[in-house]
């Protein structure tokens, strides 16, 4: 603990650039490099600099998912810690899914598929994923499996929690929802 302090008491946020991204990266755990630059206004290889710089000074941490890299701030380590969490809720479609499950108690592919208007396949292949990482459980009744959420809790509190960060009405209109029950 004492080396986390140490760290972070350097001057490496002392830059006003730097500072405002690795906000932007902690207000906002997980996203990946365009959507930093967007939100940051930085020139690429500007950013791509002080990433690197954040990076190699430890306060910033990254996770590299297909063709993404996510980042992550080191102080919060509780996303850290629920990073393929997080890294699927910053992702549109499996996003959708989560949140439609939320609301069901468990559902099939295909009614899945129907109800947030994906290919039975792309939602096929999403759900596999997420059972492989610890988000959604399933069960088999009959010839049919069921999806569900495996902490609904633990999804609803990072929705909530991070809510502004998603920029997707969808998000907003379940956070509301959760919070008055």
């Amino acid at each position: 603990m004492l080396m986390l302090r140490k760290r972070f008491e350097d001057n490496t946020l002392e830059l006003e650039t730097r500072n405002r991204l690795y906000r932007i990266i902690e207000e906002s755990p997980g996203l990946h490099f365009r959507e930093l630059q967007r939100r940051s206004g930085i020139a690429v290889g500007s950013l791509q600099y002080h990433l690197d710089y954040l990076s190699k000074k430890s306060f910033v941490h990254t996770v590299k998912e297909g063709k993404f890299v996510r980042y992550y701030a080191m102080k919060t380590t509780k996303i850290v810690e629920n990073k393929e969490l997080m890294n699927t809720l910053r992702q549109e479609q499996p996003r959708h899914i989560v949140l439609f499950l939320l609301q069901k108690r468990f559902a099939t592919n295909e009614v899945i598929s129907k109800a947030i208007s994906l290919s039975p396949s792309t939602v096929s292949t999403y759900l596999k994923k997420m059972v492989e990482i610890g988000i959604l459980g399933r069960k088999k009744t009959g010839a049919k499996t069921a999806f569900f959420i495996l902490d609904k809790d633990k999804v609803a509190q990072m929705l909530s929690e991070y809510q502004g960060s998603f920029l997707d009405n969808l998000v907003d209109n379940f956070v509301t929802v959760w919070n008055e029950v």
